[in-house]
């Protein structure tokens, strides 16, 4: 496994965990996934125009990220209404691992070797372990939307892996997947905000919002990178450590507690990514 890679996925690890608490603290998640937007429209647009049109195969995979794409936003944001950083990351995260390797198996015909499937298993087991605690209750919608994201994550992450494989370039099939997916969307916040006055509220909040979406662009161009030289399902399970990295930044910038529980789970995670990388 090219080490080069490894680090690309967890530097990915982190943008994504970062611009995740990001979207938890805004009182306005609808104007920041807005503002978050503007970065992909632009870069996408700049990339489509200067890179190769993606393969004929890869069309209907684009239009399945992006509406997956959307489907994913919808449901974060909903489960990320009440509940903790540390408790619905996890959650949303920790699902995914185990239902790309089986959809990659079925879907694109790859069979990891049984120490690397043990270390997805692992990793799985051990993102969706941070989330609990002991006295905790399921209560209201965070949760069930919680299992939705990671449902869509799984399903987006087998989608892209194909899409980005067949498309003649990965770059190009993700450019068009930023400019298909936040054009709607940008217009979306601007439409629910009023126009100009009620999405550009202040220059400190516009740069702090547009970060947000510089971080997010980052992570997933990483990710898309890394499906040429990986399996898809290793990718996943690797980039989910970025919940070690949620857990962290809960604990240091939200004061939600460290507990022992979640130390533990943070071993198994790393375990897990031991074996995946042997």
């Amino acid at each position: 496994m090219p080490t080069f890679v490894v680090l690309l996925v967890l530097f990915s690890a982190l943008l994504h965990a970062s611009w995740n608490a990001s979207l938890h603290l805004s009182e306005d998640r609808i104007w920041l996934l807005g503002m978050m937007a503007i970065p992909y429209v632009i870069v996408g647009a700049v990339g489509a125009i200067l890179l190769p049109l993606p393969t004929r195969e890869s069309w209907p995979y684009i239009g399945a990220s992006v509406l997956l794409e959307f489907g994913y936003m919808l449901a974060l944001i909903r489960a990320y209404r009440s509940g903790e950083f540390g408790q619905i990351y996890p959650i949303a995260r920790g699902l995914s691992p185990m239902l790309v390797f089986v959809g990659a198996l079925v879907f694109a015909h790859e069979a990891l070797k049984p120490l690397a499937a043990v270390g997805v298993g692992l990793v799985s087991v051990g993102i969706m372990s941070l989330a609990f605690r002991r006295g905790m209750r399921f209560s209201g919608e965070s949760v069930p939307f919680a299992l939705l994201t990671g449902l869509f994550i799984a399903t987006y992450s087998v989608v892209d892996g194909i899409g980005a494989r067949v498309a003649g370039n990965s770059m190009s099939y993700i450019m068009w997947v930023y400019l298909l997916w936040n054009v709607p969307q940008l217009a979306l916040a601007w439409r629910w905000r009023g126009g100009y006055s009620g999405l550009f509220i202040g220059r400190d909040k516009v740069i702090k919002g547009m970060m947000s979406g510089v971080l997010a662009l980052g992570a997933y161009c990483l990710i898309i990178e890394a499906y040429r030289f990986l399996p898809i399902a290793m990718v996943s399970a690797l980039r989910e450590l970025s919940s070690i990295f949620a857990v962290l930044i809960g604990w240091l910038f939200m004061k939600e507690k460290l507990t022992a529980r979640r130390i533990v789970a943070c071993g198994l995670v790393t375990l897990g990514a031991v074996l995946i990388r042997v």
